[in-house]
């Protein structure tokens, strides 16, 4: 079991990676604390993980929200003495080239990838720093590797804002044994995206599962891997 003795805060945990990630760190023996917003999805989840009850949390939690942030990562700290993994995974995605996309939809795909980030980040950072040990995990897109993102100008730009942010963030804690990786996925096969994109070869697309299983390599002690990790491609990463 890797991961026994770790304490991880998963955002998005009931989403289609999120609940992916979460099923294998509880595998793996960690103590999993899962931000969700969704009681049903929720609840939904639980009862599919309830031989892992005792090591697993919910915290109902808007990511936006800095004290509602701030509150949930103290209560997770009190609770268990430290927190070893921050993945984060929440985000959303919007189509729209910058002339045809609304303000509404650039406020929400700023928040929904950006901010739910620095908000976790922010009281996150000083327990990892004062316990001198972190792994980090954030998701940025696959689909700004090779292309500037046409088509989806909202969710690039806060995409690659994350990426951004993420090495940042790596030169700023590297001196407190805190490793930082930014995952670029491709297209994930999900049943949200199998709907909205019936006639794509699924082939092609990335398991969230393999993902889950990179970033599992990614927190373990003795990874050797770059910050940004592109997974363009089923079979790791490209």
């Amino acid at each position: 079991m890797d991961f026994r003795d770790r304490v991880a805060l998963v955002t998005g945990g009931t989403g289609a990676l999120g609940s992916a990630v979460v099923r294998d760190l509880l595998a793996a023996g960690a103590h999993v604390a899962a931000t969700y917003t969704v009681e049903t999805e929720w609840q939904h989840f639980l009862a599919s993980t309830a031989h892992s009850r005792a090591q697993l949390k919910g915290i109902p939690v808007d990511l936006t929200e800095a004290d509602e942030v701030k509150t949930a990562v103290q209560s997770l700290h009190t609770a268990h003495g430290r927190l070893d993994f921050l993945l984060a995974i929440a985000g959303g995605f919007a189509p729209g080239k910058i002339h045809e996309t609304s303000e509404a939809v650039w406020d929400r795909m700023l928040n929904l990838n950006l901010k739910t980030l620095f908000s976790i980040l922010r009281p996150v950072i000083p327990v990892m720093i004062k316990q001198n040990f972190g792994r980090i995990i954030t998701v940025s897109s696959g689909a700004i590797v090779n292309s500037p993102g046409a088509g989806v100008a909202a969710y690039a730009v806060s995409k690659a804002a994350v990426r951004h942010l993420s090495e940042v963030l790596a030169e700023e804690v590297k001196g407190h044994n805190i490793r930082v990786h930014c995952l670029m996925p491709g297209t994930m096969d999900t049943e949200a995206n199998r709907r909205s994109m019936p006639n794509a070869d699924f082939s092609q697309w990335v398991g969230t599962g393999e993902v889950a299983r990179i970033i599992h390599r990614l927190l373990l002690d003795d990874a050797d891997s770059p910050l940004v990790v592109p997974i363009l491609h089923p079979g790791g990463t490209r």
